[in-house]
């Protein structure tokens, strides 16, 4: 973390402990978020609260007015970790988003909970969309996660620890518990976790509502969200499709190193064993060949599976995007609507419409930039096979011959066995990259169109809405 962003860290963090300082205490009562609510509002740099949809107010229990010029703090609840927070804000300063569960703590003690995604603004705010948690298995392990890193920083903090250090202190340790959890850093929980919570969202909700009355502005402003809409659903199809096929990256790409591994294994216990055969000995000059190369081999298939990764990686970042873009898209129909229904409340709702607006087309700009990065992983992961396929051909041409050779040849038992885990091992290595080949070449046609410039050219049709922010 940059020093500006970490002083900008601290300074929100003064600021949160003296808004949670003035808190209601806890009643124990829940009041559980629908199935359809979706939370809106926007804060400045140092999470003050400036807007407001009617259901956060409604769900808050705090007036609009008490809610407007405070911080977002001020419903923190206390079972919830500074750890957290401390991430999300240094995730938020540092120009990413952040998304994840959180506990909320009304105006009057009770509690609720929300999926809570905040993006930063050019204007050097942040807008942030919440909806109910819809993956009970999730929302568990994130409850698990909250708890022993809530106790970790009380441990702390009652040995004289500030709150403030106690969360710093606490971020390290909530990386070291994720790591258990099987997640190696925030970033890949969350990547996790946005995609799913919103495809289940959609599943559950209503779809996006129609006016067939409304005509002339707010008519084609809801024609344009919903053609936004209908092309983020086709990336998400997409995205699904590549997420099944990042698990058969992994899946091949780790099977082609054991393998490997398992080939050489084999064959340095033939080589151990040919001094005392009785065999011929140019029969294992194969081997030696295939023992002279193996090093070569061994740094094109790090190689290989390092670019696999990249690939992987790059494909869960964009699986994030399109499903924080499709929320505020939902949000987005959502204040597009109140305006056809509510025309009284335009100058609102417009506001709203067009900081979604520009949240949509920051990230989609990042859409598109990791598009590109996609086709040219995809190009290199391409090579790479190519590559190793290439330097394996001769060694494993030899083996086949070899494998051949040995029919009438008497061995011992042993080294019959190894003779038959080398040949196996041969087959399954030319059966692994035809299959990683297959897999590659399916992600490179499933992510060689960018549906983001299309819906960039949607999004800046709203521009014509624009008014006055205030």
């Amino acid at each position: 973390m940059s020093t500006t962003a970490r002083l900008a860290v601290l300074t929100v963090g003064a600021e949160e402990s003296t808004a949670m300082a003035n808190q209601a205490a806890p009643t124990g009562e829940i009041h559980e978020v629908g199935i359809a609510d979706i939370f809106f509002s926007t804060t400045d740099r140092r999470g003050v609260i400036e807007h407001a949809n009617d259901l956060f107010v409604s769900f808050s229990r705090f007036e609009r007015v008490e809610l407007i010029g405070s911080p977002h703090a001020m419903m923190r609840h206390p079972d919830m970790p500074g750890a957290v927070f401390h991430e999300m804000w240094a995730a938020l300063l540092a120009g990413r988003p952040f998304a994840g569960h959180v506990t909320n703590l009304a105006a009057d003690g009770s509690t609720y909970s929300v999926y809570a995604t905040v993006t930063p603004l050019s204007t050097g705010g942040f807008l942030s969309v919440r909806i109910r948690p819809m993956d009970e298995a999730q929302a568990a392990m994130a409850r698990d996660l909250y708890r022993d890193l809530l106790a970790f920083e009380t441990g702390l903090r009652a040995v004289g620890v500030t709150r403030r250090a106690a969360a710093e202190r606490g971020a390290a340790k909530f990386t070291e518990l994720l790591s258990v959890a099987g997640f190696p850093s925030l970033t890949a929980l969350q990547q996790h976790t946005l995609p799913r919570e919103v495809a289940r969202f959609e599943r559950r909700s209503d779809p996006l509502p129609h006016r067939p009355d409304a005509t002339g502005e707010v008519a084609e402003l809801l024609a344009t969200v919903t053609e936004v809409d209908a092309v983020l659903s086709s990336s998400s199809l997409q995205q699904r499709h590549l997420a099944t096929l990042s698990t058969s990256l992994q899946r091949v790409g780790s099977q082609l190193q054991r393998e490997l591994e398992a080939t050489s294994r084999n064959i340095g216990q033939i080589t151990a064993l040919a001094g005392s055969s009785t065999a011929p000995p140019d029969l294992f000059e194969p081997l030696t060949i295939w023992a002279q190369m193996q090093g070569l081999i061994q740094s094109y298939t790090v190689d290989l599976i390092a670019v696999l990764r990249r690939l992987d990686e790059n494909s869960a970042e964009h699986r994030f995007r399109v499903a924080l873009a499709k929320l505020h898209t939902r949000m987005m129909a959502s204040f597009v609507i109140e305006r056809i229904d509510a025309p009284d409340r335009q100058k609102t709702q417009t506001t709203a419409i067009l900081l979604l607006a520009e949240s949509l087309r920051l990230g989609l700009t990042e859409m598109n930039e990791h598009a590109v990065a996609h086709r040219a992983l995809t190009a290199e992961t391409v090579a790479a096979i190519t590559k190793s396929a290439s330097v394996l051909a001769i060694p494993r041409e030899l083996l086949v011959n070899w494998n051949q050779q040995l029919a009438g040849i008497e061995l011992s038992p042993e080294m019959q066995r190894l003779a038959h885990d080398v040949t196996e091992s041969i087959t399954l290595l030319g059966e692994t990259l035809a299959e990683l080949q297959g897999v590659v070449s399916l992600c490179g046609r499933i992510g060689a169109e960018s549906d983001a410039e299309e819906l960039l050219e949607l999004v800046a049709r709203i521009d014509p809405v624009r008014a006055p922010r205030h």
